[in-house]
């Protein structure tokens, strides 16, 4: 129930997490059982699979700016991620050759989501496991992120 809790609550503040379709939970014999139901994020990739594949300087602006101001909206909202690494980060690209590149990030596993009262505390355990757990990031690409996400944050 944790877990659907921060999927609504998230999406409520504008960060994109998959769509429920159903989520219920029972104590049943003693046991408490539970299921949850999202649809696929078509078209996604994680951040894990970003960073084993090409793409443009253009996109990877893009992708950080649009990842970044997804991560301080949620911790803005008072939100931590608590599992906060590349496999949970998915990511999709859209190339319009009139346009900008259109990059939408949405996060799942939300298992271990909690509300925290500080949002810079939110903050501190999300990046740091973001960190530890980027993959492939190179270092100066994180340090733009960092950058990023800074200004997203007190934007």
């Amino acid at each position: 129930m944790r877990e659907l809790q921060a999927y609504q609550a998230l999406a409520e503040l504008g960060v994109r997490v998959p769509k429920l379709v159903y989520g219920s939970a029972r104590k049943h014999e003693g046991q408490w059982q539970a299921l949850l139901i999202t649809q696929a994020l078509t078209g996604f990739i994680s951040l894990q699979q970003w960073y084993e594949t090409q793409h443009s300087a253009e996109q990877s602006a893009y992708m950080l700016a649009a990842l970044a101001d997804t991560l301080a909206r949620m911790h803005r909202g008072g939100w931590q991620h608590g599992c906060c690494y590349a496999k949970h980060v998915f990511i999709r690209v859209e190339d319009d050759e009139t346009a900008s590149p259109r990059t939408e990030i949405a996060l799942l596993d939300l298992e271990k989501s909690r509300r925290r009262w500080r949002p810079a505390d939110a903050s501190r355990h999300d990046m740091r496991q973001l960190k530890r757990h980027c993959g492939a990031m190179p270092e100066e690409v994180w340090q733009l992120l960092m950058w990023a996400y800074t200004a997203a944050l007190d934007g």
